[in-house]
């Protein structure tokens, strides 16, 4: 069955999306407080419409066995990520940046092709998996110096090479996206259980050269897995590669673990008087050596906000949502046993069951990307940024993140707010999920959302925290690193890149700037 066509100015599928229906009793709700009517829409720009430049190269590489296409579609598909900044751009067709062709090799010696044409005709090559970057990871901007650039999207290397079921380890082409994976694993019995946002377009790759973490990464860890058990044989040189970003070089095949399907599982919502309290259950439970599968905290704000904007009665207070799970059959009668521990922690502080709650934010978790397209289309910035901090400094890292996003807000609008959630935890800390909204004059919902970015990110590396949990750096987070990491270790890197890549034409302006 060939692949539905994705959306190119917009998440998903064409014919997904949310129903008018809803997006009409949605604004009925929030007109009163975000003074957003139906006279506000503005309907994305149509394909045709777009000012597209002929290609500045040859689209025919001799001994290419995959495809090479140059339509406007694929460039305009290829043209940017799926960040809030990406698709306001895309929706309004202004300020992109397209590849000169988009190449879809079949396997490694089409990509060996690739590299040698490129480097010969100084070509970059930007690696390409589901496009779901929120970072600009697939930005076809270029440098000075480069006569094109080639976006090269692998998603057709999607073969699975062996699936080892007593070990729980597969090996697999890069390119392969989620579902399939899943599906793959499921007629053997096995399940890779990484459920990121963009689970039904991401890829394999991606998650890797991001170092992504999914839905259920309590339990099952992020993406950082090694084909054998451990070792001690010197650096881990494979580490480079992870969270690489596709600026050292293609990833085409991983060894990955597996897990079986959990066959016993506990679920369930608590409500909390405060955020602090939730956060002191939370600690309470990994710290008590309890695994859960999901184990994530939404603030009182968000509970709320997301209330108002789904046009629901007001939820107060703080929502815990706890999932354990066990795959061995022998020990279902464990999931039991943690779940009274894990209560225990819970009732301590003050929690009490709340499984709807639960349920009405598990629907829209996978519907926000599409409400991100309607609210644009509206004038409406909503976004995200994510960082992880040790236990210690959760609350103080809360509460100055808001504060400076709050008063950045002011300088867009009268209209805004911010949300946290807490996403992962881990016995010494978090991640938090920062989302942020506010209504800026039409013509700045980009700046505003710029604005706002780095003011969380500074706001981050100021409280100890990283400038980003799980989605990469790419070329919007790019003039962070040094501040995180230091001069020296991006001296390094940039030698890392001048021995893997030379030429210096995989990905330029990720990770390093300035190796032109």
């Amino acid at each position: 069955m060939p692949d539905r066509l994705r959306k190119w100015n917009g998440w998903g599928y064409e014919g997904e999306g949310i129903p008018a229906e809803r997006i009409a009793r949605w604004l009925k709700a929030v007109e009163p407080w975000l003074r957003i009517s139906p006279d506000d829409y503005q309907p994305p720009v149509s394909l045709e419409s777009l000012r597209i430049p002929p290609p500045r190269i040859p689209i025919e590489i001799q001994g290419f066995k995959g495809a090479i296409l140059a339509t406007s579609y694929e460039r305009a598909l290829h043209a940017a990520g799926r960040s809030f900044g990406d698709l306001v751009r895309l929706r309004a067709g202004q300020d992109l940046h397209f590849p000169d062709a988009v190449a879809y090799p079949e396997g490694e010696d089409d990509l060996l092709r690739l590299l040698e044409v490129a480097e010969r005709r100084s070509i970059a090559l930007i690696p390409y998996g589901g496009g779901t970057s929120v970072v600009g990871g697939v930005e076809p901007e270029t440098p000075p110096g480069f006569n094109g650039v080639i976006s090269v999207d692998l998603t057709h290397m999607n073969r699975i090479r062996w699936i080892d079921p007593i070990g729980h380890r597969i090996r697999v082409q890069t390119g392969i996206r989620g579902p399939d994976l899943e599906e793959a694993l499921r007629a053997e019995g096995l399940a890779f259980r990484h459920y990121p946002q963009s689970f039904q377009m991401s890829t394999l790759g991606g998650w890797i050269a991001a170092r992504a973490a999914g839905h259920f990464s309590t339990a099952w860890g992020r993406i950082e897995h090694r084909e054998v058990p451990a070792s001690a044989a010197g650096p881990d040189l494979r580490a480079w590669m992870i969270g690489s970003e596709g600026a050292l070089g293609f990833l085409t095949e991983a060894v990955v673990r597996a897990v079986r399907p959990p066959i016993a599982k506990r679920a369930g919502g608590f409500r909390f008087p405060t955020f602090s309290a939730g956060l002191e259950a939370m600690r309470g439970i990994l710290q008590a050596g309890l695994a859960p599968a999901v184990l994530r905290l939404l603030d009182e704000y968000e509970m709320a906000i997301s209330a108002a904007l789904a046009g629901r009665p007001l939820e107060p207070g703080a929502l815990l949502h706890l999932s354990l799970e066990i795959e061995d059959p022998e020990e279902a009668h464990r999931v039991e046993a943690e779940w009274r521990s894990a209560l225990r922690w819970i009732e301590r502080a003050g929690g009490v069951p709340a499984p709807e709650a639960v349920e009405t934010w598990k629907q829209a978790y996978f519907e926000q990307p599409y409400w991100r397209d309607v609210m644009i289309d509206f004038g409406l910035l909503l976004d995200t940024v994510e960082t992880a901090v040790p236990w210690s400094r959760v609350e103080t890292t809360v509460q100055t993140v808001r504060e400076r996003l709050l008063r950045a807000i002011d300088r867009w609008s009268s209209v805004g707010g911010v949300m946290c959630r807490v996403t992962h935890g881990y016995l010494d800390g978090c991640a938090l999920y920062f989302t942020f909204f506010v209504r800026p004059p039409r013509e700045a919902l980009r700046e505003a959302w710029q604005d706002l970015q780095r003011t969380a990110l500074q706001a981050f590396l100021e409280c100890g925290g990283t400038i980003t949990h799980h989605h990469g750096t790419g070329r919007d987070f790019q003039s962070f690193l040094a501040a995180e990491h230091g001069p020296l270790a991006l001296d390094l890197l940039r030698n890392v890149k001048r021995v893997l890549d030379p030429p210096g034409i995989m990905n330029p302006g990720v990770l390093v700037a300035d190796m032109q």
